[in-house]
């Protein structure tokens, strides 16, 4: 397997787990008061998860013709 150099800096996420849990739970309160429908609440708790997901995550595409044996 051959080992790539990275010249990124620092490479922390700015994604910060206190705010998404705030904001997850007044999603849930406003759900359980009847302030949005159930198809809003399911859209904007997707939305959040892939705002998630793209802040945690950084996929890197492999060069072309660099294969791992």
């Amino acid at each position: 397997m051959k080992i790539r150099a990275s010249n990124n800096i620092g490479g922390a996420s700015r994604y910060d787990a206190a705010a998404a849990e705030e904001t997850l739970r007044e999603l849930d309160e406003q759900y359980a008061r009847g302030e949005i429908e159930r198809h809003a609440y399911f859209e904007k708790k997707r939305s959040l998860v892939r705002l998630f997901l793209k802040a945690t995550t950084s996929p890197q595409r492999k060069p072309r013709g660099d294969f791992d044996y």
